[in-house]
């Protein structure tokens, strides 16, 4: 449970059954949404000084608090549909029931179970929630795959690009020198000097090992719309063997399978 948990208070008498009613209907609720919301009954008949202490007029009386403030209350009887509606405001979103799951699994290092969930996040919030989209970046940072992650945060409204917005750049900028290799640049020279398919394919495979995937599927894609069967299929081969490993969490997975259905078909 978090801190900042919708919490119920909800007053009940065994001399109100109207408010025995409500009771029942709550209890029903917490089932329906396990871990979305906090439900506190106070019997008024055990604990009047509970009541007391609420001033409380009538019973049923049902109090709903979000960020330790109350934001509604119930003074009367309502039906199960209207009680729904009223709990439905204070209820977090779809958006931040996947988001707070993500947190879970990155506590423990599950990069590839939060992605998902995070991708799914921001995408419901229609990408306005920037601190949605700043976690989502930066979990991918975390798995050295830097060009999603620099599509994500050119996507993060400019009035939000912050000092966590920054630091997550020049984490990308840091990334991207570690990755530049003294073999790559070799194999960069000689494919200047020399485009084969044979360095191209020496040359993506090196690429794809520092998280450069974009580059790495480009560079053979160039020699797959020349030829799809070119060196009897290994550029081919290494293109698919690329995807397979980048997972179906990276997004330029379907973008570059898009690109390749389109020689085939």
């Amino acid at each position: 449970m978090t801190a900042t948990m919708p919490v119920v208070f909800h007053f009940f008498s065994a001399q109100q059954p109207t408010s025995i009613e409500l009771k029942n209907t709550f209890e029903k609720l917490t089932e329906e949404y396990p871990e979305q919301f906090l439900l506190a009954l106070v019997d008024c008949d055990a604990q009047p000084f509970v009541a007391s202490q609420f001033r409380l007029q009538v019973i049923p009386t049902t109090y709903f608090f979000l960020e330790g403030q109350p934001v509604d209350a119930i003074l009367e009887p309502i039906t199960e549909q209207e009680l729904r509606l009223r709990l439905a405001n204070i209820l977090p979103k779809e958006d931040e029931l996947k988001f707070n799951e993500a947190l879970t699994f990155l506590q423990n290092n599950e990069f590839d179970k939060a992605l998902p969930l995070l991708k799914s996040a921001w995408e419901l919030n229609e990408k306005k929630n920037s601190d949605f989209g700043l976690l989502y970046a930066e979990t991918y940072i975390a798995i050295k795959q830097t060009e999603p992650a620099k599509a994500i945060l050119n996507q993060i409204p400019l009035q939000d690009r912050d000092s966590r917005w920054q630091g997550l750049q020049d984490q990308i900028a840091l990334l991207e020198q570690a990755s530049d290799s003294p073999e790559i640049q070799q194999l960069q020279q000689d494919y200047t000097k020399n485009k084969t398919p044979e360095i191209a394919i020496k040359l993506a495979n090196q690429l794809h090992q520092v998280g450069r995937n974009e580059e790495a599927l480009t560079l053979l894609f160039e020699w797959l719309k020349q030829d799809l069967s070119i060196t009897n299929g290994e550029i081919k081969k290494q293109f698919l063997t690329i995807l397979s490993a980048m997972g179906t969490n990276d997004p330029l997975v379907p973008k570059f399978r898009r690109q390749l259905y389109s020689l085939l078909y």
